[in-house]
């Protein structure tokens, strides 16, 4: 799973249709976003957002109904704003840059060959990997660009990108057509990793806890293994919002239940991110006593980094500086800024071991970076996917969207492990590849009885 940057910033200026309010005067204007390639211009009543290249100006989306919702300033016409766990900076422009004003026809929407120049030069632009996944981007362009011509079909269009991107290894690089071409489009994925994975990760909490609480169904998983040690296993860094769903609900119904409320929320990552918090001390409540808490999220992929903090501040005592982030900008880079994780109302104090794995993505990993700065954590399972900076979202003249990682998050001491993943402190060499993954799990856990992560966990604990 992936977080949207888009949709986060869209937070900043939507509300629900049911409110009515206008934009402060002072934001009204042209924007020009540093290190993003976004455009904002803002009138008395709408948003306009455009994604910018240097070949191109694209219109991305549009809100009317509009209020603030994060916290900014505006000062000697710049604009930042600050919004989850990251600030954003923005420069007033004059006007709206001229390739902006001009709309292109619905023939040159659509033509295959500007297409592909957008996307092409939208990550030359923005994408700040290349060099550490070891991908020539110029050659990609030698090799694709030629594949493609005026009369090039949707679908030839996007087996073509997509082969482009796949080039990348970068799970946070995605593109995604409407789905009457993703229908008729042979694409590597498989849509039972989640139905396996869930059924794995419940029976493992069944094996080690007999009485065990749970909240969204499976979201978030937890009891006691003993009178010492707690577990929690944390499976997604979204969908943890309270809204309502019981144990006992249908599911169908829970889940009608829960888009509902994500629909007609004003702010839908505010509440995943107090659900998380609320989750969290019912938690330490639960577990109060245990000297251990195991933090299981070898299957979580991520979600809003906002989330994956409420866990990591509920085991913190004193503050401390967790990352480091900024964003590409050309050449270089945006100005960093440092995130100071604050311990939450009520925190546990003894000793935590967290459970990772290589399908510990995206937010799951800004939490095991911030880890990284604590004396009672304790990383064991295998190195994390590696890809931690946001989705930056973009959308093509054709209407398909499209992901890239624009942003680096770092220790306070600037190092970066995109690509490479989150170390651990005792390896498990667990398997980069999702099927021999599961397998060996339930193999272990259904054959034998045997969690191999959890044990050395219980060994350890029981040595000491």
């Amino acid at each position: 799973m992936y977080h949207r940057l888009l949709y986060v910033i869209a937070l900043f200026f939507t509300v629900s249709g049911n409110m009515q309010s206008q934009i402060d005067p002072e934001l009204q204007g042209v924007w020009e976003m540093r290190g993003y390639g976004w455009i904002f211009s803002i009138d008395s009543d709408e948003v306009t957002t455009y994604d910018m290249t240097h070949i191109s100006c694209t219109p991305s989306a549009s809100y009317a109904s509009t209020m603030i919702l994060g916290n900014y300033k505006v000062e000697d016409m710049v604009l930042t704003v600050k919004l989850g766990l990251s600030t954003y900076v923005m420069d007033k422009l004059n006007t709206l840059p001229d390739m902006c004003a001009n709309k292109l026809s619905r023939k040159q929407k659509k033509d295959p060959v500007h297409n592909f120049e957008v996307l092409w030069h939208t990550f030359n632009e923005q994408y700040a990997y290349f060099d550490l996944r070891g991908t020539d981007w110029d050659a990609s362009y030698k090799k694709y660009r030629s594949k493609v011509t005026e009369k090039t079909s949707e679908i030839e269009l996007y087996r073509i990108l997509y082969a482009m991107l796949e080039d990348i290894r970068d799970g946070h690089v995605h593109i995604e057509a409407p789905d009457k071409i993703m229908e008729k489009v042979l694409v590597d994925e498989d849509l039972e990793d989640d139905v396996n994975f869930k059924n794995l990760w419940m029976e493992i909490a069944h094996q080690y806890i007999d009485d065990l609480r749970t909240h969204n169904y499976t979201k978030s998983v937890w009891g006691k293994i003993n009178d010492k040690i707690g577990y929690l296993q944390v499976n997604d860094m979204v969908a943890q919002a309270h809204y309502g769903i019981t144990p006992d609900m249908p599911k169908n119904e829970a889940q009608k239940l829960y888009i509902s409320s994500v629909e007609n929320t004003d702010n839908h990552m505010r509440d995943e991110t107090e659900g998380m918090r609320k989750t969290m001390q019912n938690v330490l409540k639960d577990l109060e006593g245990v000297e251990n808490i195991i933090v299981d999220v070898r299957f979580n992929g991520g979600g809003f980094d906002t989330v994956s903090y409420e866990i990591i501040r509920a085991f913190t005592e004193v503050s401390f500086i967790g990352f480091k982030k900024y964003a590409r900008l050309g050449d270089g880079t945006t100005a960093p800024y440092f995130y100071e994780v604050t311990p939450a109302e009520k925190v546990f104090k003894g000793n935590v071991y967290i459970l990772q794995s290589p399908f510990s993505g995206s937010a799951t990993e800004t939490m095991l970076l911030a880890s990284m700065q604590m004396s009672n954590v304790t990383r064991i399972g295998s190195a994390s996917e590696g890809i931690l900076s946001d989705a930056l979202e973009k959308v093509l003249p054709n209407g398909w969207t499209f992901t890239l990682s624009n942003e680096a998050y770092v220790t306070p001491e600037g190092v970066n492990y995109e690509d490479i993943g989150i170390p651990v402190d005792q390896e498990l060499n667990y398997s980069r590849d999702v099927e021999v993954f599961i397998g060996n799990l339930e193999e272990s856990i259904r054959s034998n009885k045997y969690d191999e992560g959890i044990e050395y966990i219980l060994q350890q604990i029981n040595n000491e």
